[in-house]
């Protein structure tokens, strides 16, 4: 016989969730924006054909911010991802199987008990 009481759990907290979040996008962008010069100079030294020929240099600089900042935003959300936890579920197939059997079991008794009092009526009718 299984018990109705149940152990109640400690749930982790997430209402900080979003702001780490907010704060992770405001570094990311920070950092960025703080990178974007060197990778500017470092494009420049080694793709021949790139020019900023035409744009503003702090146009060019929030560009670079920008495409830098989405990389940073796809490695951390992979990472992110990867370490997440992840829902438990312990359920395992032998206990399914139990389960199963003694439903089976149950079944088998019930119609049992069925056919017997369905006897004892018919006795009862009878006599």
């Amino acid at each position: 016989m299984t018990s109705q009481v149940t152990i109640a759990e400690k749930k982790k907290s997430r209402r900080f969730l979003p702001v780490a979040g907010f704060i992770m996008i405001v570094v990311l962008a920070a950092i960025a924006y703080l990178v974007a010069p060197a990778v500017m100079d470092w494009t420049r030294a080694n793709l021949r054909g790139f020019t900023f020929s035409g744009n503003d240099r702090e146009t060019v600089r929030l560009m670079f911010a920008g495409i830098i900042f989405l990389t940073l935003g796809g490695i951390s959300a992979m990472i992110v991802a990867l370490f997440a936890p992840k829902k438990a579920t312990n359920i395992k197939d032998s206990d399914l199987m139990e389960e199963r059997k003694a439903m089976q079991d149950k079944k088998k008794m019930d119609r049992l008990r069925q056919r017997k009092v369905n006897r004892e009526m018919r006795q009862v009718k009878k006599g």
